[in-house]
C-alpha cells in the first residue's frame, strides 16, 4: 500500500514540477510541434494515438519478416511502427538529440508487441569511437525498454553488450542505397569468443533464444550481419526488434 503511495506522489511531483516548468521553457511536441500539455512527455496525445503502428507483430510474413528471407534464418521481426512522416521525429529525436527516455519508452511499447521467449537480448552495437562521440548506444536504450516490459510477464533476458562488437568504424547508413548499405556492414561486426563460450555453456541443453534489438529496420543490412555472426558463433536462435521499419 505504501509503495502505491509513493508511486502517486512521485507522480504529482513530476506533473507539478513540468507545470511550473511550461512556464519558463516551452515543452513541443516532437512530432506536431504543439505545446505539451503537463501530464504529456516528448510527444502529445494525438500524435500517440495516430502513431503508425506496423502491426508486424499480428502478421507472420509481415514486409519486415520478408526483408530477411532468403538471406538469414530468423523468426519473427518486430517493429512498432512505420518510419513515415512526423513520426521520423522520434528516431531522430532518440539518435541525435540524446533522447534516452523517450527510448526506453519507446522500447517499452516495442516490448508489449514481442511474444517469443528471449533469453539474452542483443543491441546493435556501436563502434567504440562512435560511442564515444555520441555518448550512448540508442539501440541498448530500446533494449532496457524492453527487457523492462518482458521482465513483468515473467521473462527475465539479460542485455548482452559485450557479445558482439563492431570492429569497423562505418559512416552512417542514412544517405546510402541498398548496395551501398550491404557493403557498408559486410564485414563490420564479430563475435567475442570468450563471451560466446560462456553463453553457450550456460545454455547447453538448448539453443539460445537472442533477441537481436536495433532502432531502424531499413533494408536489413545491418540486422542480416548481426545475425548471421550469432548464428556461425552459437547455437541460437534469432528474433529481431525494431523501433521503426521503412516499407
Amino acid at each position: 500500500m505504501s509503495n502505491r503511495k509513493d508511486l502517486h506522489i512521485n507522480k504529482s511531483i513530476r506533473l507539478w514540477g513540468r507545470s511550473i516548468a511550461s512556464l519558463f521553457f516551452k515543452r513541443e511536441c516532437i512530432c506536431c510541434r504543439r505545446e505539451l500539455l503537463a501530464f504529456e512527455t516528448d510527444i502529445c496525445t494525438s500524435c500517440l494515438a495516430d502513431l503508425p503502428l506496423s502491426f508486424t507483430w499480428q502478421d507472420p510474413s509481415s514486409g519486415a519478416d520478408k526483408a530477411f528471407w532468403g538471406r538469414v534464418n530468423t523468426g519473427k521481426v518486430t517493429s512498432l511502427f512505420l518510419y513515415k512522416g512526423p513520426y521520423k521525429k522520434l528516431i531522430y529525436s532518440i539518435k541525435y538529440k540524446g533522447n534516452h527516455r523517450l527510448a526506453v519508452r519507446l522500447g517499452k511499447m516495442l516490448g508489449e508487441r514481442i511474444a517469443e521467449e528471449t533469453d539474452i537480448i542483443v543491441p546493435v552495437p556501436l563502434h567504440p569511437r562512435k560511442k564515444r562521440l555520441r555518448g550512448y548506444n540508442q539501440s541498448e536504450l530500446i533494449a532496457k525498454g524492453i527487457a523492462e516490459t518482458l521482465r513483468v510477464g515473467n521473462i527475465n533476458p539479460e542485455i548482452e553488450n559485450k557479445l558482439l562488437e563492431r570492429r569497423n568504424f562505418t559512416r552512417t547508413q542514412t544517405q546510402k542505397d541498398r548496395a551501398d548499405r550491404w557493403e557498408n556492414v559486410k564485414n563490420a561486426f564479430c563475435i567475442n569468443p570468450k563471451r560466446a563460450k560462456a553463453l553457450q555453456m550456460s545454455q547447453s541443453e538448448r539453443p539460445i533464444h537472442i533477441l537481436l534489438v536495433d532502432d531502424v529496420l531499413t533494408t536489413g543490412a545491418t540486422l542480416d550481419a548481426c545475425a548471421t555472426n550469432l548464428l556461425e558463433a552459437l547455437d541460437c536462435t534469432i528474433s529481431i526488434a525494431t523501433l521503426a521499419y521503412v516499407p
